[in-house]
C-alpha cells in the first residue's frame, strides 16, 4: 500500500471516529431498551459502512493505527464538544 493511500485512510479513521462519537452523542437517550437497540444498529451501521468505505480506499486492510485513529477520532469528538459548551457558556455571560 503506498503513502498517499495510508494517509488517506488515517484521516478518513480520524473523521470517522469524530462522526461516529457524534451520532452516539445525538442518538442516545435515557430509556434503557429503546438506548441499547439503538445505539446497536448506529454500530453495526457504522462499522458496515466504515468497513466499505476501506474496501474501496485500500481493500478493507486494517491496521492497528487505523483503529487507533478511529478511537482519537472519537476522543477528540468529546473534547471539542466540552470546548465548544465552556465556550457558548462564555458568550451567553
Amino acid at each position: 500500500m503506498n503513502l498517499k493511500t495510508q494517509i488517506i485512510t488515517f484521516l478518513f479513521s480520524i473523521f470517522f471516529g469524530l462522526f461516529f462519537s457524534s451520532l452516539i452523542d445525538i442518538f442516545y437517550n435515557k430509556k434503557k431498551l429503546f438506548n441499547t437497540i439503538i445505539i446497536f444498529l448506529i454500530t453495526l451501521l457504522s462499522s458496515l459502512a466504515y468497513f466499505f468505505v476501506l474496501l474501496k480506499l485500500n481493500n478493507a486492510i486494517i491496521h492497528p493505527y487505523y483503529i487507533i485513529a478511529f478511537v482519537v477520532g472519537f476522543l477528540l469528538e468529546i473534547v471539542i464538544k466540552k470546548i465548544l459548551k465552556r465556550f457558548v457558556l462564555l458568550l451567553k455571560k
